[in-house]
């Protein structure tokens, strides 16, 4: 199986490895170095370091429209998706010999879009997993052909849950690549009573008064690590990375519409963070 990946973040790199070292990966696509920090520092992306690592071609196009010529050159069998973070178009998907796959963090037709993880802990599911699907023109709705779960607890925060749907794809993707190859796979379509993830913008993390007490712990949790939960004390901003309902000494008491939160994990900005 000669294979094309195509990822950017953490969460696809323990996967991307496990393919590296058991199929033939000919190219991976990721994207293009950014300017982060204080500093504004041209930075790589983990899956681009990753390949450095084994020394793989690697392309990082703002469109992988842009490299179609060059994917075709390659001649490759399967091309996989995980968190790439770009629109494929057809004239990329249809280019391999089977149909391309994308690991998607959610159990579909739960939670299509961006965002898949965090609307799991927003909505307080017990339970998380990831869905190989077909990939095609619309977002998510392709042909379903794998799933693999795992129960979380109500404490469980989104960088935890992304390390369990990472671990759930890389103990599962050898032998499902096998299985597409010698093709004893049997595509599930999708209904249409699905749910949407679109992709979680900033200032939907800010927790006012009028909120309540359990949608907001469940916030609190579904943006940590990222973008975080914050409220504002004294016009100065909090990021929030944890709160009880439990009174706990030097924690913070925030009022809510139905009680109290204790934040017991914080961080004013320019500050340090706090843990109670």
């Amino acid at each position: 199986m000669k294979i094309v990946l195509a990822g950017s973040p953490k969460i696809s790199v323990k996967t991307f490895e496990t393919i590296i070292n058991n199929f033939d990966v000919v190219a991976i696509v990721t994207q293009p170095d950014r300017k982060k920090g204080r500093g504004m520092k041209m930075i790589e992306t983990p899956v681009s370091l990753l390949a450095s690592k084994y020394k793989i071609k690697t392309f990082k196009p703002e469109k992988i429209s842009f490299i179609k010529e060059d994917l075709k050159k390659l001649n490759f069998d399967l091309f996989i998706s995980f968190a790439f973070g770009q629109w494929v178009p057809e004239s990329v998907l249809s280019l391999g010999k089977f149909k391309p796959i994308n690991i998607h963090g959610s159990l579909l037709p739960k939670y299509r879009g961006a965002s898949p993880i965090q609307y799991a802990i927003l909505n307080g599911d017990r339970k998380i997993g990831i869905t190989i699907i077909e990939m095609i023109k619309k977002m998510d709705a392709g042909n379903m052909l794998f799933k693999a779960s795992k129960e979380i607890s109500k404490e469980t925060t989104t960088g935890e849950a992304f390390e369990i749907i990472s671990n759930l794809a890389n103990e599962n993707i050898v032998e499902w690549i096998n299985q597409i190859k010698i093709g004893n796979v049997l595509p599930t379509a999708q209904s249409n009573d699905f749910t949407l993830a679109p992709k979680i913008k900033k200032s939907f993390g800010e927790i006012k008064k009028d909120d309540y007490i359990e949608a907001t712990l469940r916030k609190i949790k579904a943006l940590n690590p990222f973008p975080g939960a914050f409220t504002f004390i004294d016009e100065k901003r909090l990021k929030i990375f944890n709160a009880t309902t439990k009174k706990t000494k030097n924690a913070i008491p925030l009022n809510l519409k139905d009680g109290i939160i204790f934040i017991n994990d914080y961080q004013y900005e320019s500050k340090k963070r706090i843990k109670i």
